[in-house]
């Protein structure tokens, strides 16, 4: 007696239905789904198995993996891409870092009242978790719940911090991908709120010296309580000459931010019609262990979109370490 074919699938990704047909294919009777984590592999891509498993297990009802595992489905595609040196897509369904991210103000009143009113599943069930975004689009819940998020209380004040946002957010800044500039925002709102340190001004200079080399050179006046100081430090370039320049004013007073370091530096241009005087975006993405934030700057300088993005950075580990939780 001849035992019964078992079948299975390899799909790639050209038509954007590798997903889709590997669950036809389930349903059809296949056993077995070849793919990759994160959908990694030639063309367009293999299929992903991340988002087969989680609509095979959380829609259709078939058994997987054990929810532990299903749990862990996020911590698993960032490790992959990790490891590939990629980085993770933030729009990757179920685990992308905005797959359940919400922005528009209608959005987020309907969330905060039932939940599954936006959000196909619980974001927990995979190891993911709802964002809510604090854009132009905000309303005043946004602020309100991105706020409680972080530990902050608004008492009312969430109007005065929305029209901060947007009043910014017509100068070009962006906040939905600089949360740590957002918690800067409503903690500096806070009453009694006391920087830790002022930044009061700076000198940039880059040269061309003998040869090739460009060298930067940043000078840095600022204050830390009745302190003043004057430093100064050399870089590959003006943001890191002015990174070294603040850091040694700094670290006499606050030597655990010796442990930050700049990981990321991007910029966008907001009004690329203008040419060389459009007006630059600077986003700045910091560490200090596993915690990472990133801030933002932008002006029609670079220079001073940088220290604006900077000074938030070095800013916010400092201020949480002062207090848990802010009442403005």
């Amino acid at each position: 007696m001849v035992a019964a074919p078992l079948l299975g699938i390899h799909t790639h990704n050209d038509g954007g239905l590798a997903v889709a047909n590997a669950m036809a294919a389930v349903q059809a009777g296949c056993v077995q789904v070849q793919g990759t984590i994160n959908g990694y592999g030639e063309r367009c891509g293999n299929m992903d198995l991340i988002p087969l498993i989680g609509n095979l297990q959380l829609k259709l009802g078939y058994s997987c993996v054990p929810a532990e595992k299903l749990r862990g489905l996020a911590e698993l595609a960032h490790y992959v891409a990790e490891v590939a040196n990629l980085n993770p897509d933030t729009h990757a369904p179920y685990v992308g870092h905005s797959a359940f991210a919400h922005k528009g103000g209608i959005h987020v009143a309907a969330i905060a009242k039932v939940a599954s009113s936006y959000q196909h599943i619980e974001p927990e069930l995979v190891g993911n978790e709802l964002r809510v975004v604090v854009s132009e689009l905000a309303g005043r819940g946004n602020v309100k719940m991105r706020a409680e998020s972080l530990g902050l209380q608004l008492n009312g004040h969430e109007r005065a911090v929305l029209q901060k946002i947007k009043d910014l957010e017509a100068q070009g800044f962006q906040f939905e991908a600089a949360e740590g500039s957002f918690e800067m925002l409503v903690r500096r709102a806070a009453e009694g709120y006391a920087p830790p340190f002022e930044l009061l001004d700076f000198t940039v200079i880059v040269e061309k010296r003998g040869g090739n080399q460009v060298v930067a050179q940043a000078i840095i006046k600022l204050k830390v309580g009745d302190e003043v100081m004057h430093t100064a430090a050399e870089g590959v370039g003006p943001v890191n000459a002015m990174d070294g320049a603040i850091r040694k004013a700094l670290l006499p007073h606050y030597p655990q931010l010796a442990e930050v370091k700049l990981v990321d530096y991007k910029v966008r241009i907001v009004d690329a019609h203008l040419g060389t005087a459009a007006r630059p975006r600077v986003l700045i993405e910091s560490a200090c262990g596993d915690e990472r934030w990133s801030t933002v700057g932008c002006s029609e300088n670079v220079i001073e979109a940088s220290w604006q993005a900077l000074w938030d950075s070095l800013e916010l580990p400092l201020a949480r370490m002062r207090a848990d939780t802010v009442t403005v």
